[in-house]
């Protein structure tokens, strides 16, 4: 008869925890003081509750601070309960070390800059510099200034070339009759998205016309088209070489955030300084305003062509510019197609902001109607302004749904 061996399993080392209310009750009170890395909700919930109750003791107002104190405490107990956070005391770690020390530098901090006779004050306002924001706004208005005498040849011939490209989209729209427009947006309608769409363009087109705003409409269009040509020759190469080169993403990114953040008007002040009034200023305020999209889509889509195509297109000798023109850029059609889509929604809100210098269209419509406090007619304008927009968006949005069937 076989003897089985019996192995020896060796006892777990048990570190004794104090009980679940014990614990429950020091985390409900200290919150962020323990150093406890299951709790650490407590420190985005107390540190706000907290600051508010020290402001309010040093302001004498002891029973608002006790209340938002229990409040804080009760729905930290609350959200304990709902997540199932795990009670057992765990080692302390950094992390949870400089939760605390955020946790008492805020308080201590809330409670110094309360003591109007202690510094509060300095703590309260920022200590600002007139001088150096004034040193750096000449600087920028000097360097307008150099670029604008030193480069004027520059400008007047882009600026004429700009003038071209809108007064030969102006008169091909305004000049072409009404029903040639009416009937090829709707066959490229009723191609795109069948009969409801084709009703939906001649609704949109009816509007335009019926209510008067044919010819601002016109304008509009061809300086969102305009906007778009250059936005395209621009941004699809630019998100292939950005696609490309890590290096130039990670430069590149930030200047991209830039010109997605600044205010729309700031960039009217050196259009205006480069380009005089008028339209060009307005389509190259467009234009920065409207690129980001289309140079970050396309930057995305050829990243997310999948690593196997490639692969397979290299294994079959095939060139760096074959790879690109037929595999990435056609895989990748989709995302570009979102960004232009993107593109030409930020240059229709670009519309009245560009009416300020001169852009016309039904920018000037909108901008006249504020002006003149003309509730309906603003209404009625920002209402065609919104019928372009439907059909640009559902033109595009149908192409591209179409591709992924």
């Amino acid at each position: 008869m076989a003897i089985q061996s019996v192995e020896t399993i060796p006892h777990e080392t048990v570190t004794p925890s104090r009980p679940h209310g014990v614990m429950d009750g020091m985390h409900l009170v200290f919150g962020p003081l323990l150093p406890h890395r299951s709790l650490r909700y407590l420190l985005a919930l107390y540190l706000p509750a907290d600051g508010c109750a020290a402001w309010l003791l040093m302001q004498g107002r002891v029973m608002p601070a006790l209340i938002v104190v229990l409040a804080a405490r009760l729905i930290g107990w609350a959200i304990g309960r709902i997540v199932h956070v795990e009670r057992a005391a765990r080692p302390a770690a950094h992390a949870s070390w400089l939760d605390a020390l955020l946790y008492a530098f805020t308080i201590a901090c809330i409670v110094y800059a309360s003591r109007p006779d202690a510094g509060g004050p300095f703590l309260n306002t920022f200590p600002a510099s007139s001088t150096l924001r004034a040193s750096y706004a000449g600087a920028i208005d000097q360097a307008i200034g150099y670029l604008t005498v030193e480069a004027d040849g520059f400008f007047r011939s882009l600026t004429a070339l700009m003038l071209t490209l809108l007064a030969g989209l102006e008169a091909l729209l305004a000049n072409t009759p009404w029903p040639v427009i009416f009937a090829v947006v709707g066959i490229a309608g009723w191609r795109r998205g069948g009969w409801a769409l084709l009703a939906l363009c001649w609704v949109a087109l009816g509007y335009l016309g019926l209510f008067g705003y044919w010819a601002e409409s016109m304008q509009t269009i061809s300086l969102v088209i305009a906007s778009l040509f250059v936005c395209i020759v621009i941004g699809v190469p630019l998100g292939v070489l950005l696609a490309k080169s890590r290096t130039g993403l990670a430069v590149a990114s930030p200047v991209l955030d830039l010109m997605q953040t600044m205010p729309s008007f700031v960039y009217l002040l050196p259009a205006v300084a480069f380009f005089s009034i008028g339209k060009p200023p307005a389509l190259i305020a467009t234009v920065i305003f409207s690129l980001p999209p289309l140079v970050r889509l396309t930057c995305l889509g050829i990243q997310q062509v999948p690593v196997y195509v490639l692969e397979a297109m290299q294994a079959h000798g095939a060139t760096p510019l074959q790879t690109l023109f037929k595999a990435e850029l056609p895989l990748a059609l989709p995302s570009i197609r979102a960004g232009i889509n993107q593109s030409i929604m930020m240059c229709l809100s670009m519309v009245v902001i560009a009416a300020l210098i001169g852009g016309g269209g039904l920018g000037y419509n909108v901008l006249f109607a504020l002006q003149n406090v003309q509730y309906g007619e603003g209404t009625l304008a920002g209402l065609a302004i919104v019928f372009c927009a439907v059909l640009f968006d559902r033109l595009l949005r149908t192409a591209k749904s179409k591709d992924h069937n």
